[in-house]
């Protein structure tokens, strides 16, 4: 069967609807929120059984084991029906409620049929062969009262894969369905099914049943779904398609696909765009590689589990489990790569293999990015469960008497890695460490895990590590703290440069505490200011110079622009344009971002809108004071999100980002680059707004205030820049790994810009602005409200920033060297970059 185009159907599954036929809509019935589905969920389903059903047959038959209050099934059923196809509808529940709303729902329905009775007990509709099957089953839901009947239906042949833990009847269900489809030889049929996580990866006799179904050829897709898409739970959900088609047969292969931030979030309602489906159908139906899909081998579903040990310095016995994933054995070569060469580390048991279908592991790895910036230094790369001395411990308050050589290591995203407790500044709990110091220096190591690199290792250990699906967290006992160490990823250079670097780390830190000392000194003894800024400014006069070859062009070139000015009044008004390129920038960027989400979008857009009315400001005439607005409200924004801890939003917004790491967001999204570009507002407004006469000793010392500034924001971004790199957008070439795009890299002072290739997900617009990372799966495309403009005599670019609506124009300005310092644009083109923002 030639697959080009979607069936039919699809159009009629995505056209408006709404939630209001689920939860607290059950036709008269009394239900409770498991009998329920979201208009989200439904469509999931409905676009799994219809990606690659024939559009030329003229009837299909459904089942519905487990029809709850029919919305599943009955937007399935109107969308095929409305597509022309003849429909014969079977639905099943146990629940008299659930059977009652769902009749009246299906009452309209030529040809459909939904009985009370206990699916797993018996079938109601035992003369139906089914084309598709949908599994909207209760999650995690005990089926031990149904353990004789369901055994005696074994015996009877029903259930050939096996039957799972009595805990779950996830995969009983849908055993169920498989069995019930149309025979292969007779064109067969699909299986849609709504599972839970544990239904992926728990081992067991789950798990075995798990295996057998995989191993027979039946799994076709599995895709990670956004959290509280459901009316009664936030727990992750995952789409699962099986299929014995014999024409759908993927040789040993199967579609994977995280879909975990693609999610609009409305008056606190979480919902899946229409794009999202559209690119889920779309990799099903073509079996082609997404953005967000990609086909793997069955085989690469197999983790392996063991239980490792090794033999400290101080004769203590530290054990772990590792788990591998990728069908990665635990065998020698991969302990010498881990652990290296000579650790002792042994397996202490025969590893064991289990199919997990989770989909997560195969994309974005964090670890990957932390060990290729160790390796780049030639060092080697270990985990940390290889240089204890003994087992790490919890602490929930500080001790009296802290041994010597031990490191105190926070499990909080505030606090730092310290030789002493109170050092800490954590307020949550802290892990003791003790560490071999003749494999690693304690020194080097407490200065590296406090450094952006050995946050974010950190960080990472704590998330692999932490248990629990509503609430994640590192459990407290010596196995969870030993599978943390095992987490955490850490450099061990030569011995000579592990103390070369705790001695330059040492050192700058007497220097912070000396320059806070000499602050001091100048308010004890004012006559000697000017005597304590001389002695110590040469350590920093050339601490900027470097620093735009690092930054975005638009920034670069206007600090560049400034640098260069003559006299100091020039200077002055140069670098209040640099510091205006930076929050029409800035602001662009978190404005971008934070449309990625529509729904929220909107919600903080027109809280803007009210402030920016508050103060006699507005988008049609942004000035310095609009984009600190829309900074200050977006970064809140932003900072909720991720402080909250909601997986699904901390990836959503690091997705935004062109997945760059939570630490470098933090830093864009700061109180403290809030609270800097306040400060240089009330200077510019103050200083603009002076209009007698200025000495040039004056202008000088503005100039050397706004360049302060700068060198405090430089320490407030860190190396974000380096990390997120700002290009134009060219071609590119879909290949069997992914796509490939060339663009030119936007970074430092000086164009025409250099080119380089970028393994994406989404594709960029050729042209476009983007902010990317390599191996982003979206790019952050930037608003208008930047632009690039190329000379076409020789190519060199100038930087425009949206100033002003003037009518049926926008007026541009330019604040580097450049032919035109400013232009004119149709302001019809800006109506989307304004959204939310504008008055009209």
């Amino acid at each position: 069967m030639k697959k080009t185009a979607p069936h039919p159907a699809l159009e009629h599954v995505l056209a408006s609807a709404s939630d209001d036929m689920t939860a607290g809509n059950d036709h008269g019935g009394h239900l409770s929120d498991e009998h329920t589905t979201s208009l989200s969920l439904a469509r999931a389903l409905a676009v799994g059984s219809l990606s690659r059903l024939d559009p030329d047959a003229s009837s299909v038959n459904i089942w519905d084991p487990s029809a709850g209050s029919g919305f599943a099934g009955s937007i399935l059923v109107s969308a095929l029906q409305a597509a022309g196809v003849r429909t014969r509808y079977r639905g099943q529940d146990i629940n008299e409620a659930a059977v009652l709303a769902s009749s009246n729902r299906f009452a309209a329905f030529p040809d459909a049929e939904i009985v009370r009775g206990d699916t797993l007990t018996y079938d109601a509709h035992a003369d139906l062969v089914a084309d598709l099957v949908i599994v909207d089953a209760p999650w995690g839901t005990s089926w031990a009262s149904s353990v004789p009947a369901v055994k005696a239906r074994q015996n009877e042949g029903a259930f050939s894969f096996g039957v799972p833990q009595h805990s779950d009847s996830t995969w009983l269900f849908i055993s169920l369905a498989l069995e019930k489809l149309r025979p292969s030889d007779d064109g067969g049929g699909r299986v849609a099914a709504l599972v839970n996580p544990s239904a992926l990866w728990g081992g067991g006799a789950s798990g075995a049943v798990r295996q057998r179904i995989v191993e027979a050829g039946l799994l076709e897709s599995v895709t990670r779904l956004p959290d509280g898409l459901a009316p009664n739970t936030s727990i992750p959900l995952y789409l699962v398609t099986f299929t014995n088609r014999p024409t759908d047969a993927r040789r040993g292969k199967a579609m994977i696909a995280d879909l975990q931030t693609e999610f609009t979030t409305e008056h606190r309602h979480r919902s899946m765009p229409i794009a999202a489906f559209r690119e889920l159908e779309s990799g099903l139906r073509t079996g082609k590689p997404g953005p967000r899909n990609r086909n793997i081998a069955v085989r690469q579903f197999t983790q392996w589990d063991a239980h490792l040990s090794r033999l400290s310095s101080e004769r203590h016995r530290l054990s772990w489990r590792l788990t591998t994933y990728n069908d990665t054995r635990i065998d020698a070569p991969l302990l010498e790569s881990r652990y290296g060469l000579d650790s002792g580390v042994t397996v202490d048991d025969e590893p064991r293999a289990v199919v997990n279908l989770d989909p997560s592991r195969f994309f974005g790895d964090d670890s990957r990015d932390l060990v290729n910036g160790i390796e780049a230094h030639g060092w080697h790369v270990r985990r940390l469960s290889s240089l204890l001395a003994r087992e790490p411990e919890s602490l929930k308050d500080s001790i009296d008497q802290e041994p010597a050589g031990h490191l105190y290591v926070p499990t909080t995203r505030e606090g730092k890695v310290a030789a002493e407790t109170s050092a800490t500044g954590s307020g949550g709990r802290v892990l003791s460490i003790r560490v071999d110091d003749e494999a690693v220096d304690p020194s080097f190591l407490t200065a590296w895990l406090n450094s952006e690199q050995g946050v974010s290792s950190r960080r990472r250990a704590i998330e692999a590590s932490s248990t629990g699906t509503f609430l994640n967290a590192l459990r407290s006992d010596p196995r969870s703290l030993m599978r943390w160490a095992d987490e955490l990823i850490v450099p061990v250079p030569d011995r000579g440069t592990q103390l070369a670097l705790a001695s330059a780390d040492e050192r700058l830190a007497s220097f912070e505490a000396d320059l806070s000392a000499q602050r001091e000194s100048v308010w004890a003894s004012p006559e000697s200011a000017e005597e304590v800024v001389n002695r110590i400014a040469g350590a920093f006069d050339d601490s900027l110079s470097a620093w735009p070859d690092q930054l975005p062009f638009p920034v670069a070139s206007a600090l560049w622009t400034a640098e260069t000015a003559s006299t100091p009044g020039e200077q002055q008004r140069a670098y209040i344009h640099a510091w205006e390129a930076i929050v029409t920038f800035h602001a662009t960027v978190l404005l971008s971002a934070n449309r990625t989400d529509a729904g929220s979008s909107s919600e903080v857009e027109e809280a803007i809108r009210e402030v920016l009315q508050e103060q006699h400001l507005g988008i049609e005439r942004a000035s310095f004071g609009t984009w600190v607005v829309i900074i200050e409200r977006v970064s809140k924004e932003l900072r909720r999100a991720l402080e909250q801890g909601d997986a699904d939003e901390v990836a959503r917004v690091r997705r935004a980002f062109g997945d760059l790491s939570q630490t470098g967001i933090e830093r864009l999204v700061s109180k403290d680059l809030v609270k800097k570009v306040n400060e240089v507002n009330r200077k510019r407004n103050r200083w603009l707004g002076h209009t007698g006469y200025t000495s040039d000793e004056k202008w000088r010392a503005q100039v050397v205030s706004l360049v302060s500034d700068l060198s405090e924001l430089r320490q407030i971004l860190g190396n974000v820049w380096a990390q997120l790199l700002l290009v134009r957008a060219g071609s590119s070439k879909l290949r069997h790994d992914g796509r490939i795009q060339t663009a030119e890299v936007a970074v430092g002072t000086r164009s025409p810009f250099k080119t380089r290739d970028f393994r994406i997900g989404d594709e960029m617009i050729d042209g476009d602005l983007y902010l990317v990372r390599d191996r982003s799966q979206s790019p952050l495309r930037l608003g208008q409200f930047v632009q690039l403009r190329a000379a076409p005599r020789d190519a060199q670019y100038t930087t425009y920033f949206y100033n002003r609506t003037e009518g049926a124009s926008v007026r541009m300005v330019s604040y580097q060297h450049g032919p035109e310092s400013e232009i004119q644009d149709d302001a019809e083109g800006f109506r989307s970059a304004f959204g939310g923002l504008a008055l009209g």
